[in-house]
């Protein structure tokens, strides 16, 4: 695992404007890191790296694609139910067919 590379992606998105301090301290605290040691790892200045720091990382940066997955297929429903809504505004017995497949959709379990 290149643990600099797994920083950086734990890190993101972040602003054009914002500072690297401000973005390593985001990747030290997701990943359970001091600041310090986190910033080592980021450029790559670290000699040793411990098994328990990849772990860390590893685990952080997976709760983070969770959480981005989540919010992802919320934005997604989000989204499916506002053209739903055009539909019904634009003519509701033409787009009858659609809007109750996209409601079946909508509700069906995960």
């Amino acid at each position: 695992m290149d643990v600099a590379k797994a920083l950086k992606e734990l890190s993101a998105p972040h602003g054009r404007d914002e500072k690297m301090v401000a973005i390593i301290e985001r990747s030290a605290h997701l990943a359970g890191l001091s600041y310090s040691r986190c910033y080592e790892l980021w450029y790559g200045r670290a000699r040793r790296i411990e098994h328990a720091e990849v772990v860390r990382i590893r685990e952080a940066l997976r709760q983070k694609t969770r959480l981005d997955t989540r919010n992802e297929l919320q934005e997604l429903r989000i989204r499916l139910t506002r053209l739903e809504s055009l539909l019904v505004l634009s003519d509701e017995e033409f787009h009858r067919e659609t809007i109750d497949h996209t409601v079946a959709q909508l509700r069906r379990p995960r």
